[in-house]
Order: structure tokens, then sequence, then C-alpha cells
């Protein structure tokens, strides 16, 4: 009688193995994936296509630093990520005001345009100049930073700028220039 319950204790557990096998197969039947069943994005790309006007991004020098310069045109913008943010480079644009631009001027400037600049830097502490190179450095009105850099002689202009939220990724003594 013994080994007549101990075969049927066997074939009980192999008869509630098999019952949760198969509760198992079909509940994973059933569910629904998260992320859905195609491989589409969730959100199109043209949603985060930057919004800048007639397909440029604007960059007022005048705006930002006070300075007249000569005429320049915006020949590359790239939006900018801290290497210390976890964030993937096509779900940040120039649109959400975090960027690396590079201005060409149309000419070389001429000497009343630097000494414009030194004259400033006088009275802005924003200004760092040195031999051959002219750097800006503040915070714009909404807590966002600019950096503005460019070498005596030269065509070509960098901007950057950062929002408010960004500001917590750039080196501390770069902060210290407010307007």
């Amino acid at each position: 009688m013994e080994k007549k319950n101990s075969i049927s204790k066997h074939i009980a557990k192999i008869l509630l193995v098999i019952v949760l096998i198969i509760i198992v197969i079909a509940s994973c039947h059933k569910s629904k994936t998260i992320e859905g069943s195609n491989d589409e994005d969730t959100v199109a790309a043209k949603e985060f296509t930057p919004q800048v006007e007639n397909g440029k991004l604007n960059i007022d020098l005048f705006n930002i630093t006070s300075i007249h310069f000569p005429k320049y045109k915006v020949a590359k913008t790239t939006p900018f990520i801290p290497d210390s943010v976890s964030l993937a480079a096509d779900e940040e644009t120039v649109a959400s005001g975090n960027y690396t631009a590079t201005l060409i001027l149309d000419t070389i400037p001429n000497k009343t345009f630097y000494q414009r600049v030194e004259l400033a830097a006088q009275h802005d502490t924003c200004w760092n100049i040195n031999k051959f190179a002219y750097t800006y450095e503040r915070k714009d009105k909404t807590g966002g930073f600019y950096k503005i850099v460019f070498s005596k002689d030269g065509q070509q202009i960098s901007v950057t700028h950062l929002n408010k939220d960004m500001i917590k990724f750039i080196p501390k003594s770069t902060q210290q220039h407010q307007k």
C-alpha cells in the first residue's frame, strides 16, 4: 500500500508540474509586450527637428555681447551634450538650446572692431583677452550659459550655449561670469 501511495504522490507531483507549465505558457501567450508588436519609434523623428528660423539657428552676437560684430553666417550647428550627461545624441537637438555653433565672418575684422572689444573688456568682466584669443562667458537672462570664442585676425567664431539645467555639468570656474 505504501508503494502505491508513493507512486500516486509522484504522479500527483508530475501532474501538478504539467498544469503549472500549461498555466505559465497560457499566461505568457496572452500577455502584451510593453514595446508593442512592431519595431517602429513611438514618436516620429520629425517631432524632434529643430524649430529654427528659415531653417537656420538665429544667433545674435550683439544681443549676447553688446558688441557689433562684422557680418557673419552660421556655418555649422551641433547639439551640445556634456560627457557627464547620459543622453543619446539623437535625443538632443539644437532647438533645445544646448548647442555649439560655428560662425564664419564675411571679412576679417578691422582694428576698430578689436579696439571696441578691448574697450568693452575694461568694463565687462565677461571678456577674457589674451594675445590672440578673445573669450566671452556669461549667463543669460534665463540662467543659461553662453561662451563665445574667436581669435584675432580670424574669421571663425565658436558659440556654445547651455540651458540652466545643463549648467551643473560645466566647470565652476566658467560659471562665474554673469551679466
